[in-house]
Parts: C-alpha cells; structure tokens; sequence
C-alpha cells in the first residue's frame, strides 16, 4: 500500500517514514501541503493513504483535507490527522473538513500502526465496493451471454450517434443481422450448444467491426450493429461479415456446425426534420424491413432497405411466420 506523509518538520517525517517502512508500506513524504497535493493530483497511482500533519506551511492539514475531499473520485483516499489538538472541538473540526481518523502528537508506533489498520481495511471495503458497482453498470449495459452490449445500452447509445449525425451530416448505417434457421440448432442440438453459437457469432462480430461501432445483442439470435465515419459502401462491409460467418464452421465439441446470417441495413444521413427518437424508431424499423427482406429472398444475403421498392401484389398476402423465417 502507498502512503504520503506531509509533515514539515525533517525529522519527524524521517522518523515515521522509516517506521511505516519497517511495516510494509510503501512511502511517499511531501514537506508541506501544497507538495502534497500536487502529489495526489499528478502522480498516475496516487497514494490511497495519507498521514497529515495540521499545521503546515502553504497549505495546513485542515484546507488540505478540504481541496482533497472538493476533487471528484469513487476512490478517495483515507486521511489521518496528526495533530497536537485534543480538544472536542477541533477533532470535530478535522473530521469535518474530511478526515477519517486523527492521533495525537507525539505519535505512538503501536497506536500509528493500529490507526493504519483500520484505514487498510475501510480501503479494502471501499475497492470491494467500487468493484461490485463495476460489476453492476457491466451487467446493466451488457448482455451476460455475449458479452456486448444490450438493447437498452444501444438504444442510448444510438441515440447519440443519431444526433452527431444530425450536427456532423456524416452518415451512419443500422443494420440487424439474423442467424439463419437458429431454431433448428436449439432443437438439434440443444439450447447449450445454440448458446455456444451465439457466444461465437458475437465473438466474430467483435472482431470484425471496428472497436468504436456499436454492437449489440438485440434479443434472441437477433444482433444489431450501427456504424458511422464508414470507410466504404455499408452494404460491402456486412457482406464481408456475411463472408466471416459463412467461409468457417462453428465447431463445438465433435461437432462442426455451417452457419449463415442474413443482414439487412438502413441508413441515415443526417437530414431529417423528425425527433432523434422518431429517426431511431424509423431505422430500426426499415432495417428489419430490409432483413425481412433477405431472409423472404433465400436468407444468407445483405440487404439494403429500399424505400421505393419493386412492386409486388402478393408481398403482404405471402408475409412468413415467425417460424418460417427464424
């Protein structure tokens, strides 16, 4: 554990450092408050811990406590005062400007060491803390299966996406790609193989988009992916996805497994008087009319959704049931 000590007296900082030494630590010393702040504010691992003194030139223990707490951070430090105040009232002043802990002058090795203790602990709560939160926002944004990112994160993302459009004109493609017959691999082989596909699908969908487009598992065998600053025509780039997908085997166990995926895209150009949410719910719509489409046509192919579609009297009447087309 790294631990700054601020204390503007030479000897009395030596002292200390060599005892926090001789117990583990690892040591940093700052003669006045000012160093010690540019310390925490400068260094790329900061100490987590720092043993103060109160009266300091430049900048005293109780403003310093105060400047560290104002800085914004889900892991701040744990502070211990060093003071030769014993009195109600300034102990309460020291916690309130943002110490943990105080002791007294002059310090005693067995109460330092125990003070420090405490404050290795109540760290290592906090970085248990800060991990489950971690935890949590990756859950909330990511589909556990995959690994990308869920509806509701594309969504929000999307969202942002369409209104840079909107302010830049540069265009962006949405394209929902569907694993063709999935419902056959579930009912072949069973729902722990159909899960080892997905995983896989997902696997070469991150390899093959670049890492700023937006991946998404949208539900079920159904994945949608937005990409903008588009280094060529939208529909060459899910073709050669296509081609990913269909030139290797998925292999599982003893098994090797051909699958295809239809895709089909609609784009946006940044020219719209509708709201960014009515533009989402048009994109989104018009791709799956667009992968309707490919699957409708033979499946394993790239769509562009058309607006202006060839006529055909029996499109509607002919329309495929969920089954059908899954």
């Amino acid at each position: 554990m790294k631990v700054l000590i601020a204390d503007d007296d030479k000897v009395l900082r030596m002292l200390m450092e060599r005892q926090l030494e001789g117990w583990g630590f690892d040591v940093m010393t700052a003669q006045d408050g000012e160093e010690a702040f540019e310390i925490l504010t400068t260094e790329a691992e900061p100490p987590r811990m720092l043993v103060l003194d109160w009266e300091m030139p430049n900048l005293d223990g109780i403003e310093l406590c105060r400047k560290i707490r104002a800085l914004e951070s889900n892991d701040p430090p744990y502070i211990v005062l060093v003071t030769a105040h014993s009195d109600q009232e300034h102990l309460a002043t020291a916690l309130q400007a943002g110490a943990n802990d105080y002791i007294s002058k002059p310090t005693k090795p067995v109460e330092l060491r125990a003070r420090l203790g405490v404050g290795l602990r109540t760290l290592e709560l906090q970085n248990r803390l800060n991990i489950a939160n971690e935890m949590l926002a990756y859950k909330a944004e990511h589909d556990e299966l995959t690994g990308l990112q869920n509806r509701a994160s594309l969504i929000e993302h999307l969202d942002n996406e369409i209104e840079r459009t909107k302010r830049t004109g540069e265009p962006l493609a949405l394209a929902i790609c569907d694993i063709d017959f999935f419902k056959r691999v579930n009912d072949t082989y069973g729902h722990p193989v159909g899960d080892r596909v997905l995983k896989e699908f997902a696997d070469r969908m991150k390899e093959t988009f670049r890492p700023y487009d937006l991946v998404s598992r949208y539900g079920g065998e159904e994945f949608v992916v937005c990409c903008t600053a588009l280094e060529s025509e939208p529909k060459a780039i899910f073709e050669r996805f296509r081609e990913v997908i269909e030139s290797t085997p998925f292999l599982e166990s003893d098994l090797s497994l051909g699958v295809t995926v239809s895709v089909g895209i609609a784009t946006f150009d940044g020219i719209s008087t509708m709201t960014t949410k009515e533009v989402m719910l048009e994109l989104i719509s018009d791709s799956d009319k667009a992968l309707y489409a490919a699957k409708h046509s033979g499946r394993n192919q790239v769509v562009m959704f058309d607006p202006i579609p060839h006529s055909d009297s029996n499109k509607s009447e002919e329309a495929l049931t969920d089954g059908q087309i899954c």
